[in-house]
């Protein structure tokens, strides 16, 4: 992946997301490496029914991303609504999307940013960045130019161990 794709939006209008329904432009951010990886695990299992990688074999490419929002909602804590309880509950069901897809939508259409949310894979936190939402200088990479290096020796080790 280019760098300069990272923050486009363009794998959630392709393919949709826990608060994006494909068509979406949003760029997914989690709080640490471990949490990212887990997430990336358990949508793959989502998606094919059983982890197509490991953690170990996952080659990964950690991006520094500066953020810069007005209109965020926090789901970090549990509201005390019991109907909002509900709700929060659903959209951070494992395997079934459809709520928090839909809470998404409404979050998008009332010209929310992004939503910070706990992750549903274990520890950690996640935030949602809905990009047409936002201006260009409220997303950016820090160490781009470092990732471009990290990627492409990734790529020559990986053209290395391929039969030829």
């Amino acid at each position: 992946m280019d760098p300069g794709d990272v923050l486009s939006g363009k794998g959630t209008e392709l393919y949709g997301g826990r608060f994006a329904a494909v068509g979406m432009r949003a760029v997914y951010l989690a709080g640490s490496d471990d949490t990212a990886s887990r997430e990336v695990l358990a949508r793959k299992k989502r998606l094919g029914n059983a982890p197509q990688i490991t953690l170990a074999k996952y080659p990964r490419v950690v991006f520094a991303v500066a953020v810069s929002l007005q209109k965020v909602v926090s789901w970090l804590r549990k509201p005390r609504s019991k109907a909002l309880i509900q709700i929060r509950e659903s959209c951070l069901s494992l395997d079934d999307l459809t709520r928090s897809q839909q809470l998404g939508q409404a979050l998008f259409a009332a010209g929310i940013q992004g939503l910070l949310f706990p992750s549903v894979v274990g520890a950690g936190r996640n935030l949602i960045v809905y990009v047409h939402n936002c201006d260009a200088s409220s997303l950016a990479l820090h160490n781009a130019d470092e990732m471009r290096t990290r990627m492409a020796e990734i790529a020559r080790r990986s053209k290395a161990t391929r039969p030829q």
